[in-house]
C-alpha cells in the first residue's frame, strides 16, 4: 500500500507529527511519500492508496496555503481515502471545524474522509508554554499515533465532533487570511537583527525582501504562520498588530523541567486535562486491547 500526506509546517510542530506518521506507515509496511504544499508543483495521486493532508490550526480554520493546494489538486476518476491530520496550541473543539472547507473543496475531486486526528502541540504565538507542557503535549501524541496510524491502515474510520455553533465562528473567524496579510505589512524588524536573512530564507509565501541598503520590506502574502519571529535566532521581530502574542525559539520536547513556573495557568485548564484524560484512555484500551491478544496468539 502507498499513501501520501501533503502538509504545511509554520515552525515544525506540524511535521514532527507528520514524520511521526511516516514512520509508522513504515514500520507497517506501507511506502510513504510526504509533499511540502510550499512548494509550487502538480503531480498524480491516482499512484496512491491514500491521501493525507496535515497542517496547524490558524484561527480556527486550516491556512490559506493549505485551501489553495485543495484547490489546485486534480479530481480523481476514483474515489481515494483521505485523511485529515491537524494541530494546535490548545484542545478546543472548535478546532475540529477548521477542515469544513478543504473537506467540501475535496469531497468535490472525490477524496473521501475517512479518519481525522487533533494533536496539541505547544503555541508558537499567544504565549509560550512551558517545556515541561511541550513535552507533555509530544509525549502524548506520539504515543497517539501508532494508534490512528493503524486504524487509517485498517480503514476504521474515526471523525471528530464538532458543537453546533462552530460553523459560523469558523466563517467569521477566516478574516485571518487576509486580515493576517494586512497585519504582515506592519512587521518590523528592530536593532537587534543580524541581517542573517533566515527569515528571507524561510518564509513559505517568500514574502520577506531586504533591499540593497539592507532594510527589510514586507509584503502582502503573510500567512501569520510565525516561522519569521518565532524562528529568529535574536528575536529581532516585532510583529505588528500581535507583537504582545510573540512567541521565539524552539521548545524543547524531550527535557520535562517540572520546576519551570507556567505563564498562563488557567487557560483552557479543564480542556487539556479532558484533552489528556480522554488521549490516556484511548492508549490504555489499546494497550488491554494488545496484550489480550498477544494472549491469545500465546495459547494457540
Amino acid at each position: 500500500m502507498k499513501t501520501l500526506i501533503c502538509y504545511f509546517s509554520g515552525t515544525g510542530n506540524t511535521k514532527k507529527v507528520v514524520d511521526k506518521y511516516a514512520q509508522q506507515f513504515e514500520e507497517n509496511g506501507w511506502e510513504i511519500d510526504l509533499q511540502n504544499i510550499e512548494k509550487e508543483m502538480t503531480f498524480d495521486c491516482s499512484d496512491y492508496d491514500s491521501i493525507g493532508i496535515a497542517y496547524p490550526v490558524h484561527a480556527f480554520n486550516a491556512p490559506s496555503i493549505v485551501v489553495d493546494f485543495c484547490k489546485k489538486l486534480p479530481k480523481l476518476q476514483e474515489k481515494k481515502q483521505l485523511y485529515i491530520i491537524k494541530t494546535s496550541g490548545e484542545p478546543l473543539k472548535i478546532n475540529n471545524i477548521s477542515s469544513t472547507k478543504i473537506k467540501r473543496i475535496l469531497k468535490r475531486k472525490n477524496y473521501v474522509l475517512q479518519n481525522e486526528y487533533h494533536y496539541v502541540m505547544p503555541y508558537n504565538m499567544i504565549f509560550r508554554h512551558s517545556n515541561a507542557m511541550a513535552y507533555k503535549m509530544w509525549n502524548t501524541a506520539e504515543r497517539l499515533i501508532p494508534i490512528d496510524c493503524k486504524e487509517i491502515i485498517d480503514k476504521k474510520e474515526t471523525k471528530l465532533s464538532y458543537f453546533p455553533l462552530s460553523t459560523p465562528i469558523s466563517w467569521v473567524m477566516r478574516i485571518e487570511h487576509w486580515g493576517g496579510r494586512f497585519n504582515g505589512k506592519k512587521y518590523k524588524v528592530n536593532e537587534k537583527c543580524v541581517h542573517c536573512q533566515k527569515c528571507v530564507r524561510d518564509c513559505p509565501t517568500h514574502n520577506i525582501t531586504i533591499d540593497e541598503e539592507g532594510n527589510f520590506h514586507f509584503g502582502n502574502n503573510c500567512l501569520m504562520c510565525m516561522r519569521c519571529s518565532f524562528m529568529c535566532p535574536v528575536d529581532a521581530f516585532k510583529i505588528g498588530w500581535f507583537n504582545s502574542w510573540k512567541v521565539n525559539g524552539k521548545y524543547v520536547f524531550d527535557d520535562p523541567d517540572n520546576t519551570e513556573q507556567k505563564s498562563h495557568k488557567n487557560f483552557c485548564k479543564h480542556s487539556y486535562k479532558k484533552y489528556f484524560k480522554k488521549s490516556e484512555e484511548k492508549i490504555s484500551k489499546n494497550a488491554e486491547k494488545s496484550n489480550t491478544e498477544n494472549k491469545k496468539d500465546v495459547k494457540i
